[in-house]
């Protein structure tokens, strides 16, 4: 298991019951999109969340 994917588990499971029902219902839908519309969400949440590895975007400041 890579680092990405356990980052992801790790905030995962210190979610509440609720927040990770959607979770799993965001990436049901998404894996049911056609490659276009996942490209176009992926750009969506680059450009609102800003870099997720590192504590702020040297750009931007998110």
């Amino acid at each position: 298991m890579d680092d990405k994917v356990k980052r992801l588990l790790t905030v995962y499971s210190e979610l509440d019951w609720d927040s990770r029902k959607e979770v799993r219902d965001f990436i049901k839908d998404f894996e049911e999109k056609d490659y276009s519309e996942k490209k176009t969400i992926n750009e969506s949440f680059r450009k609102s969340l800003g870099p997720l590895n590192t504590s702020s975007c040297p750009y931007c400041g998110k």
